[in-house]
């Protein structure tokens, strides 16, 4: 397997990140108050998903390693600061965890768009934590700030910072 990671536009493949999303679904479980339905399966609203396939603020990628399809990264303009880019739903599936996947593709994803951007992370996802202080320390060369702040009605942890 290359571990060449590269993104690639979901414009077109909406149904594949929708796929993915059960899964991610599912690790956030952890954290939620998502349950697992009487079928055994998890659900979400996939009307939730339509902005980043009907604005121009909205950017849906596949993120894969070599050839292998590898997750998925919805960049988005905040709603509350339209200033600033979010990383509005990351996912990278657990086979290429730990591989270095995860931070080259957040890497690929702000570096394409200079400006402020900002990651948000649950406040129980403690190993989600852990990387994502990483990884934005990474691209931010150390500068960024960390907050807890609410994101609509829910309390998480802010990663600020600068893409230049």
């Amino acid at each position: 397997m290359s571990n060449r990671v590269s993104l690639h536009s979901a414009v077109h493949h909406r149904q594949i990140v929708e796929n993915l999303f059960l899964y991610y679904v599912y690790d956030l479980s952890e954290f939620s108050r998502a349950i697992c339905n009487n079928d055994g399966s998890y659900s979400f609203k996939s009307s939730s998903l339509d902005p980043h396939w009907s604005r121009n603020d909205h950017w849906p990628y596949l993120v894969y390693c070599g050839e292998e399809l590898a997750g998925f990264c919805l960049v988005r303009r905040y709603p509350y600061d339209l200033q600033r880019y979010d990383i509005d739903q990351f996912f990278i599936i657990r086979r290429f965890r730990g591989m270095g996947v995860a931070k080259e593709a957040f890497r690929l994803a702000v570096s394409d768009r200079p400006g402020l951007w900002q990651t948000r992370v649950m406040l129980e996802n403690t190993s989600a934590l852990q990387f994502w202080r990483s990884a934005v320390n990474s691209v931010s060369e150390g500068n960024f700030q960390e907050r807890i702040l609410a994101d609509y009605d829910l309390d998480m942890h802010f990663f600020l910072y600068e893409i230049i």
